[in-house]
């Protein structure tokens, strides 16, 4: 900040342009497009952007934020949650993601020649199927890095058996998951994620990257925490 640059107005800059140019019609990868060249804010950031339409669920995921998209069995109630679609992580290394910038003249004239420049047409784009119920959770790296994908799911069959409780034993009053409010989701996994995050004995998805990459460290790995939680409804 002290050198001009807010990182956090950069990525709501994209991300509001980016929202103007999906309502627009854009495809997710041209909204990301879009909304890095008109940009006037600087900084950097990896990006996730997720469009419901047509009965499918369209995404396009740059760096080491994410997506993944959930789904239990409608005809069996006391079915767990599953993974039916995920990103994968874009990295150059190891704790070097794949990233949009935009830096001023000063900060520019600093980067090595030849370094990684990344573009909206470097994101991956994703393609899935949709049925309603689906579960959507957009998460920066601050809950991939510290929450194992296992852990999640976990936090999803707590949740679905307490609203099952909530509705008695009419199975038609609480077998729909969107009985499950997403901001209380989305609160639980940030929670989660903090609370490893701060924890330095803990075992996480971050730590065994480092590990694999010869950086061996314990422990969670403090940083913005952000879970966002939709429900696919189809008309």
């Amino acid at each position: 900040r002290h050198l001009g640059v807010d990182a956090r107005a950069y990525a709501e800059e994209l991300m509001r342009r980016s929202e103007f140019a999906l309502r627009g019609g854009a495809s997710c990868i041209g909204a990301l497009a879009h909304a890095e060249r008109e940009a006037t804010s600087y900084g950097a950031s990896t990006a996730t952007l997720v469009r419901v339409g047509g009965g499918e669920i369209f995404a396009a995921s740059l760096g080491d934020s994410g997506f993944m998209v959930l789904r239990r069995g409608f005809d069996d109630p006391a079915a767990k949650f599953s993974i039916v679609a995920r990103s994968s992580e874009q990295l150059h290394r190891w704790n070097f993601p794949y990233q949009l910038s935009r830096l001023p003249q000063t900060l520019e004239e600093t980067v090595p020649e030849g370094a990684p420049r990344d573009s909206a047409e470097s994101a991956d784009s994703y393609q899935v199927v949709a049925r309603r119920g689906d579960l959507v959770l957009l998460f920066t790296d601050g809950f991939s890095d510290n929450v194992y994908d296992r852990e999640a799911l976990n936090v999803l069959s707590r949740l679905s058996v307490a609203a099952r409780d909530r509705g008695g034993n009419d199975e038609a009053t609480w077998s729909h998951p969107a009985e499950i409010d997403p901001a209380v989701i989305a609160a639980e996994l940030v929670d989660l994620a903090l609370k490893k995050s701060r924890d330095r004995s803990t075992e996480c998805p971050f730590a065994d990257r480092a590990l694999q990459s010869g950086n061996g460290r314990l422990g969670g790995k403090e940083d913005d925490i952000t879970v966002v939680a939709a429900w696919v409804h189809l008309c």
